[in-house]
């Protein structure tokens, strides 16, 4: 299973956990190194303090766009405590894969987070992990009785953890491509069962069955952004959407079962991921960013498609979508070797619009070397990376000669010296040794 996947289906915590838990909480931070506190909450954390400031900022993010969202004023009304089960030694163990990366205790107002798996390590799911759980804290502390509705808080929190948040403001998108996926199967599967009242019905112990419950965190999903986004007016504000759902009661949600099916079932990820993607409106950029990344991240039957309109952002107006749209580019070609043969026009093209721009001495160097450090799989390609890369090391700007450096020690059966240190501050001299040995290296390449 993915580390998104992973981290989008979290069950709650079994007694024996709950239990160590709350002898944890009695000792408060006494068994944690470094501690942090901010409004309305405090972290707790063996990793050391550069690791603790920067995920501080992180929640501070978290905390802010919800109080925006559920309108909560500051200060906040509680402290909820965050307990960051990480290594101190800073290492990872990528055989370490537990089958709870977060929950969160209610009635203590805590959250743990078990970040020395490396699925919530990683700073994008690490932060999706913090999202999903305080999105929990949130809805708890706002909402009335949804505890004991498990679909509606385990929905809501599967629709608001791919918010995209920056230093300035929040996004979300509720598209869950991971749970949108596992509940098309699941509806495909299942035509004539009543699903959504059975879902409905759930307590806590059959609803996180272990059986059963990545079917019922992604039907949650989906009958959630049904109701978000089909049957509430869009113009309503997030939180009011929220108040009509936990409002509405059982038979009004049931009768929407084959609209609900119906439209979960034609909701084409692709599709919705480019509508998306070419929001204009100022208020949908990062949503349009965050779509363009997940095209990248496509597979199988959606490559072809997603190429198509990824290539078609190359000349969208808006230069930070134009970027954003040759990195994913660049991902899905990573992500899938047989993409230059599905398409050979489109990805020939796409291939020969980004060596110019790499080559262009008057693009971003920014642009340039993020380009240049996000080629793969050359070897699957007609057009050869490495001649412009090895002209590349002479470039003017240090940070493009550094990623080319790296590009060349992935694609190259050639040592090379990688250290960005070297290609930023080494004199010309120095680099120019190197970069003798490798025009030498292309032309005895060529001449064989």
């Amino acid at each position: 299973m993915s580390s998104r996947i992973t981290a989008s289906l979290r069950p709650v915590a079994r007694l024996a956990a709950a239990v160590s838990i709350c002898v944890a909480f009695c000792g408060c931070g006494l068994a944690y190194k470094n501690s942090l506190s901010r409004d309305g909450f405090i972290v707790y954390t063996n990793d050391g303090p550069e690791f603790l400031q920067r995920t501080c900022v992180r929640i501070e993010r978290i905390y802010t766009c919800l109080s925006e969202v559920f309108e909560i004023p500051r200060p906040f009304p509680w402290t909820t405590r965050i307990f960051l089960d990480g290594r101190a030694d800073g290492l990872l163990d990528y055989s370490y894969n537990p089958d709870l990366l977060g929950y969160y205790v209610p009635f203590l107002q805590m959250i743990r987070i078990d970040s020395r798996a490396a699925a919530s390590n990683l700073v994008s799911d690490l932060d999706q992990v913090l999202l999903h759980e305080i999105v929990h804290h949130f809805l708890v502390s706002e909402l009335p009785g949804i505890s004991g509705k498990c679909w509606l808080n385990e929905g809501l929190a599967g629709n608001l953890e791919v918010g995209i948040i920056d230093e300035k403001r929040a996004e979300f998108p509720l598209l869950n491509p991971v749970l949108l996926k596992i509940a098309r199967r699941e509806l495909a599967g299942n035509k004539k069962r009543n699903q959504l009242r059975d879902l409905l019905r759930s307590d806590w112990k059959s609803f996180h069955d272990e059986k059963t419950r990545e079917k019922n965190y992604a039907l949650s999903w989906a009958i959630v952004y049904h109701l978000l986004e089909a049957e509430l007016p869009a113009e309503l504000p997030l939180k009011a959407r929220i108040n009509r759902i936990h409002a509405m009661d059982e038979e009004t949600i049931t009768a929407l079962e084959s609209r609900w099916r119906n439209n979960i079932l034609k909701l084409d990820v692709v599709e919705k991921l480019g509508e998306l993607a070419r929001e204009s409106a100022p208020g949908k950029r990062l949503t349009a960013l965050w779509a363009i990344q997940e095209l990248g991240r496509s597979r199988g039957f959606n490559v072809r498609r997603s190429l198509a309109i990824l290539t078609k952002l190359f000349d969208d107006e808006a230069s930070e979508l134009r970027e954003a749209s040759y990195v994913a580019f660049l991902e899905l070609l990573s992500n899938n070797p047989q993409m230059p043969f599905l398409d050979p026009e489109k990805t020939g093209k796409a291939l020969t619009r980004l060596q110019s721009v790499i080559a262009d001495r008057e693009a971003k160097p920014r642009l340039r070397a993020l380009l240049v450090g996000n080629i793969d799989h050359h070897r699957t390609l007609k057009k050869d990376w490495i001649p412009l890369l090895i002209e590349t090391l002479e470039d003017s700007r240090p940070m493009v000669r550094a990623a080319a450096a790296g590009a060349l020690s992935k694609m190259a059966a050639k040592p090379t010296i990688v250290s960005p240190l070297f290609w930023t501050n080494a004199s010309i001299e120095e680099r120019s040794v190197e970069v003798g040995e490798w025009k030498r290296w292309l032309a005895a390449r060529g001449s064989r």
